[in-house]
């Protein structure tokens, strides 16, 4: 029987990343028609979106400007001039990606990877989105006690190297496990 790697506890720590941004970000959450207008800017309708990246069929709306950098807010926050149709397949792949250096790049799944012919236009397109939508970048941490927030923060390096050490048992658990399961095998 062939043997399947187990995921690794760290690999999760991304998930957990993101929780800790989205969970102290406000949520302004937008309107039909801040959508409706956005995607007017991408040349879509509400009924006919596609994936900006790609051209299929959109299942999602990604950020076009991740939330988190370096595992902290972005300053970048959910609006609608932020939030761009793509299909699931683009938004799994682009996750926290530059867009433009993802589009041009060779990650698995990427518009490049995948030989979307039409990738300069997507480009422009994008372009023409961020210049309309002046999306800025805000100063999140400054609203914010500094006690408070690096306290926050450290909780988050807490919970890594909480994950750490559990990995680190785990392989161990794994090893007695895998011992004790060889001895009482039978062919």
């Amino acid at each position: 029987m062939a043997r399947v790697a187990p995921p690794r506890i760290r690999t999760r720590l991304s998930s957990v990343t993101n929780s800790f941004v989205q969970a102290i970000l406000p949520g302004f959450r937008p309107t039909q028609e801040e959508i409706e207008e956005a995607l007017r800017q991408l040349g879509q309708t509400y009924d006919d979106r596609r994936c900006v990246y790609c051209g299929d069929r959109s299942t999602d709306f990604d950020h076009l400007i991740p939330l988190v950098r370096g595992r902290r807010p972005s300053g970048f926050l959910t609006e609608a001039r932020n939030l761009v149709p793509a299909c699931g397949t683009c938004n799994q792949s682009k996750g926290g990606s530059d867009w433009r250096k993802w589009m041009l790049g060779t990650a698995k799944n990427s518009p490049a990877a995948r030989g979307i012919p039409d990738i300069p236009q997507r480009i422009e397109t994008l372009e023409r989105f961020i210049q309309w939508g002046k999306c800025a970048e805000r100063n999140v941490a400054g609203h914010v006690q500094p006690k408070l927030w690096e306290d926050y923060w450290a909780k988050l390096d807490q919970i890594e190297a909480l994950m750490d050490a559990a990995q680190s048992q785990a392989a161990i658990i794994k090893q007695q496990i895998e011992a004790g399961l060889s001895t009482n095998r039978t062919v």
